[in-house]
């Protein structure tokens, strides 16, 4: 009785090992099965996607093929290697501006504690290796979202490698700062990185005409206050009432509407007149016809300038002495050149003024906020606009 149950207890095993053996075969063929299916479903997007190119594709290949994930003690490891090798060279980078040159060997053993160069520098080949691997084996996340953009429509005008060449940028720097003493994955610290270098890569790409990314959350956030506005009022919000409910200056409002309120046309374009007979002829003129007729008006600004100068020096005689004119005229770089002394020409330092009318700087200066103290009262009415205009 007792071998027959040591025996029956002998099967048990076998089938409970076998049982095991058969759902650990059944769950990696289901992994291979589910790879295989993602694999095809991502060549399947990429080639509806105009805006996919053929070395992003040959890019994912060369991921999956070559590359392995890496598991969280790995991680761990090869994190700490590279902070080693990242504070070694910042240790250089900070001795070399200590003593304004390149620091010796033996000073930079010094302060990293190393006993020779031999192994300083093999802590840093072994923290640039385990950099180099940590970022190799998580790309797949800066594919992942890649395929997230393209997946919701990404438009033929965007590249899908750019984004993607900036997302791996933005890898390797997370790598670079990663510290697994903290506690966290590197996955939670660098997908902040990737989806933030992914996202400004594809807000730079979605205008010809470059805006600021802080522009372009502004405008995302005033559309939805202007939407909210719209239905809690039953009108349109006007600039006020917008600058108000978004905390911000009615100037900045109306810089951020201007700035993306911007749009290109081609040259090619034909111009639109209705009110021109034969409108609809093919060869009608073009936005480049209008730009090349355009007169030149340098001449014109040049004389406008001109006249204005003499206009403000004629107006500071009025009210100054002939001597704190003269002052005036030199220091602002209105006095007329061909007047002054060999070597002297354009606006005048206080020294250069000095020099020439034969007062102390300190004289001169003092004369000088004098004069303009004395004129603000006076003529600053009347040419307000002034630099606008030249400009």
């Amino acid at each position: 009785g007792k071998y027959r149950a040591h025996q029956d207890g002998l099967s048990i095993v076998y089938a409970s090992n076998s049982s095991t053996k058969i759902r650990k075969t059944v769950e990696k063929q289901t992994k291979k099965d589910e790879s295989k299916r993602s694999k095809a479903n991502s060549d399947n997007m990429y080639a509806a996607s105009a805006s996919v190119p053929d070395s992003l594709i040959q890019f994912t290949n060369e991921i999956h093929r070559t590359t392995s994930r890496i598991t969280p003690s790995e991680e761990i490891e090869l994190g700490t290697k590279t902070q080693e090798a990242m504070k070694l060279q910042q240790l250089y980078d900070n001795l070399e501006s200590k003593y304004n040159r390149e620091p010796t060997d033996e000073e930079w053993c010094a302060a990293a504690g190393k006993m020779n160069m031999e192994a300083l520098r093999q802590t840093i080949e072994e923290g640039m290796d385990a950099k180099n691997q940590l970022v190799s084996s998580n790309l797949r996340m800066v594919q992942g979202v890649v395929n997230l953009y393209i997946r919701n429509g990404l438009g033929s005008q965007y590249n899908a490698g750019d984004l993607m060449q900036e997302g791996t940028v933005a890898l390797i720097r997370a790598a670079e700062k990663f510290e697994p003493k903290r506690g966290f994955r590197f996955s939670t610290y660098a997908m902040y990185w990737i989806r933030a270098a992914v996202k400004r890569s594809q807000i730079l790409q979605s205008r010809v005409i470059n805006v600021p990314q802080r522009i372009h959350e502004t405008h995302k956030k005033l559309q939805t206050v202007e939407k909210d506005l719209q239905n809690e009022l039953g009108r349109k919000p006007n600039r006020e009432e917008l600058a108000l409910a978004m905390g911000i200056t009615e100037t900045q409002l109306e810089r951020c509407i201007t700035a993306m309120s911007q749009t290109c046309y081609s040259l090619d374009a034909p111009i639109q007149n209705t009110l021109k007979p034969g409108k609809d002829d093919k060869n009608g003129d073009t936005m480049y016809d209008l730009v090349e007729c355009k007169v030149d008006d340098s001449e014109y600004q040049k004389l406008q300038r001109s006249l204005m100068k003499d206009h403000l020096v004629d107006t500071i005689k009025r009210y100054l002495s002939p001597h704190e004119v003269d002052i005036l005229l030199l220091r602002y770089g209105l006095m007329d050149e061909r007047t002054l002394p060999h070597g002297f020409s354009g606006p005048l330092t206080i020294a250069e003024v000095s020099r020439l009318v034969g007062l102390k700087p300190d004289k001169v200066r003092r004369m000088i906020n004098n004069s303009l103290r004395h004129l603000r009262p006076l003529i600053a009415a009347e040419w307000e606009d002034f630099e606008s205009v030249l400009e």
